[in-house]
């Protein structure tokens, strides 16, 4: 039975998600897997605010995916350890990641595969999943930047993006431990700021139809008008 992994890093959703879509589409079984990683953990990124939106966001995508016959398996430890682990466990051939643009997210991937790659798995990343573009698709020629707009976006015009792809209609898991999902206040201390929005795909989406239906037609007018409230919100803005 062939098996593969979907690790998932800030790619919380199942809808337009080329890694999970990348890993159902050849294995028979899959598991969707978030590793809470305590390398970040330390790097004191994890405020209250952002623990109370992660939290959410795990949550919403557990959801989503057991409507569709799998679950989220949540593993807590340095993230290379524990996906090496999991693959370990459950047989996995391959891991599938959304390839990152920060140093961290770099350095993770460079780890994660050589580790696999020392136990005979192997890792692919998909770079347009995080963004829209892989980085440094729109760089120009022999130059780290565009300096000017204009041929900055004329490059965009002349891109051709990925097209948008659809959730799975079903997801099969093997038999997969999970540690369970973190709730916020095992992931930070402190208190949330007041009025901060829900996390989740489902919210997201929620969202967006709701901008959709109404402010985004007078968005070219009103878009810098901070008291019209005009703008799609769909940016948390967790601190």
């Amino acid at each position: 039975m062939r098996v593969w992994v979907a690790l998932f890093t800030a790619d919380l959703r199942v809808h337009d998600n080329p890694v999970l879509q990348a890993a159902l589409k050849d294995a028979e079984r899959v598991v969707p897997l978030f590793v809470v990683d305590t390398g970040i953990r330390r790097t004191g990124f994890a405020g209250p605010n952002r623990a109370a939106f992660l939290a959410d966001s795990l949550a919403d995508l557990d959801m989503t995916l057991r409507t569709r016959g799998g679950r989220l398996v949540a593993r807590v430890g340095d993230v290379v350890e524990e996906t090496c682990q999991v693959a370990a466990e459950t047989g996995a051939t391959v891991v599938h990641i959304a390839g990152g643009v920060s140093r961290y997210a770099v350095r993770r991937e460079d780890r994660l595969r050589a580790e696999l790659a020392g136990d005979r798995r192997e890792l692919r990343v998909h770079d347009a999943s995080l963004t829209v573009v892989p980085p440094g698709g729109l760089t120009p020629a022999g130059k780290s930047h565009f300096a000017v707009f204009t041929p900055y976006f004329r490059r965009w015009e002349s891109f051709s993006v990925r097209g948008v792809l659809p959730a799975p209609d079903v997801v099969r898991l093997p038999d997969a431990g999970s540690a369970g999902l973190p709730r916020a206040e095992s992931l930070t201390s402190g208190s949330t700021s007041p009025g901060l929005p829900a996390g989740g795909e489902s919210e997201a989406r929620r969202r967006l139809r709701s901008w959709l239906a109404g402010p985004l037609s007078a968005y070219a007018d009103r878009h810098d008008d901070l008291a019209a409230d005009a703008t799609s919100r769909l940016s948390c803005g967790c601190r």
